[in-house]
């Protein structure tokens, strides 16, 4: 008898407290179910998209580098993230000065979080 006795009281337990929780989880159902239709709502940007995002903002940077005095016949090469406003210098410099002229010159632009180097000192002579 008291082993039935504990069977059902155990049982209504675990009944009582799963209508108790069942609130909870539908209310955290209807908040992920708005949440992913405000994420469909808002289309996801293309690969072309963010292509084209990065080789613009890319070419605002090369453009101001080139406009500084000293780094106009520099050969660097610039690699931008749009989204995160990173940016990456690379290429040929004729000085170690041009170095710190140029990340200073991507700092300024507009959108810029970072800049990372991967500048070399081009050789001199040649022979």
């Amino acid at each position: 008898m008291k082993l039935r006795h504990l069977v059902v009281s155990s049982g209504l337990a675990i009944s009582v407290a799963a209508f108790a929780y069942t609130p909870a989880f539908a209310a955290d159902a209807a908040a992920a179910a708005s949440d992913s239709t405000a994420a469909t709502s808002k289309p996801a940007p293309t690969k072309k998209s963010v292509r084209a995002a990065n080789r613009a903002f890319s070419k605002t940077v090369h453009k101001a580098i080139f406009k500084t005095k000293g780094l106009e016949q520099s050969t660097i090469a610039v690699f931008g993230d749009a989204k995160t406003g990173h940016v990456t210098l690379s290429g040929q410099i004729e000085s170690e000065d041009q170095e710190g002229i140029a990340v200073n010159a991507a700092k300024k632009v507009p959108g810029v979080t970072s800049v990372s180097s991967k500048l070399t000192l081009r050789e001199q002579g040649g022979g």
